[in-house]
């Protein structure tokens, strides 16, 4: 996975002036470098930014998942031995316009429910299906034997080379995959972006978990509890700080300092214009500060939609926790705040 630096001459507008759909104009400041993580396939990159909070290759078969694998996904839609385009037209059918009529996982909508529409940045999902089809994805190591007994039973010998189909392609096992590469040998790029997305993975997983269990309310009381634990888990697990933080906070020990705020609006202009957002990096003595937008879904604006759009109960609790709460009035696909992580640099 080879990656590159881009200079760019940005940064300091106060927190204050963001305005997602204002004409964007490129904050000032000095030395600091944006690093664009370039990838043999922008698929990989978008499938892991956003399917794995809920398709997740990690969770356990049952406790705390809450959607298939992609490594499922794949499978099922690949039992019918379609084209290319087949693939990627149906996957992209079913995501548009998400139906039981459109899926071919009845058993997945069973145990899971429908899943529901998503609004992505224009060519997201066909960028993802194209490397679903062409490239191995990563498997629970349940998934090989779950798929012989279950819905695969007699084609799973078939598909076997189908499923490693792609430059990538060995087989339909392959546990992590030749195209995941380790933290080690990694730039601070790919470093930062794995932290990032495996920590928006544990709490987008244990959100969801506990919306489904009991409801939204519960689940805010759960996110004041326990998001700060679990992100903790994650800096220890990699042994760096991670927070996130925002110009619009609900606690106010996340409030993004003016360069963050400003960082918020280069992030707001990509997303807005359809751009996949890329990493940024700020050298510091020693250590490295890397940026990832947080960017808003239909399950996010439950807690953090326009004030009208929120339950009353909802938004009472949120008011109560969170007495200086500004982490409201989004809309789907805006970006809410931005991951920041503290790389130490490698010599």
């Amino acid at each position: 996975m080879k990656k590159f630096l881009l200079p760019v001459v940005a940064l300091l507008l106060l927190a204050g002036c963001q305005d997602s759909k204002a004409e964007y104009s490129a904050p000032e400041t000095t030395n600091l470098r944006i690093a664009a993580v370039k990838q043999e396939h922008p698929g990989k990159k978008l499938m892991e930014t956003y399917c794995y909070t809920c398709h997740s290759p990690s969770a356990p078969m049952n406790e705390g998942r809450i959607g298939p694998p992609m490594a499922a996904v794949k499978a099922h839609y690949l039992m019918n031995n379609s084209t290319k385009e087949g693939f990627i037209d149906r996957v992209v059918s079913f995501v548009e316009e998400p139906s039981a009529e459109r899926s071919e996982m009845p058993g997945a909508i069973k145990k899971f429910g429908l899943m529901p529409y998503q609004e992505f940045p224009e060519g997201t999902v066909e960028k993802i299906a194209e490397y679903l089809y062409d490239y191995q994805v990563e498997e629970p190591e349940w998934f090989a034997e779950h798929w012989k007994q279950g819905p695969g039973k007699g084609v799973y010998r078939q598909q076997g080379q189908q499923m490693g189909k792609g430059r990538q392609g060995q087989g339909m096992r392959q546990g992590k995959g030749q195209n995941n590469m380790g933290m080690q040998g990694q730039n601070a790029a790919d470093r930062g972006l794995e932290i990032a997305l495996e920590t928006k993975q544990l709490l987008g997983q244990n959100l969801m978990g506990a919306i489904q269990k009991e409801g939204t309310l519960h689940a805010l009381e759960f996110c004041n509890v326990e998001a700060i634990p679990l992100t903790a888990s994650k800096a220890e697990k990699f042994n760096v700080p991670i927070q996130r933080v925002s110009n619009k906070s609900r606690n106010p020990q996340n409030e993004a300092t003016p360069e963050e705020a400003a960082l918020i609006d280069l992030f707001t202009h990509q997303v807005s214009a359809g751009k996949d957002p890329q990493p940024v990096l700020i050298p510091e003595k020693g250590t490295t500060r890397f940026y990832y937008p947080i960017v808003t879904n239909s399950m996010c604006l439950q807690c953090h939609g326009k004030p009208g759009d929120i339950e009353p109960q909802v938004r009472e609790k949120i008011l109560k926790l969170y007495p200086q709460d500004k982490a409201v009035g989004y809309s789907e696909n805006e970006v809410r705040g931005i991951w920041k992580i503290e790389l130490p640099n490698r010599r």
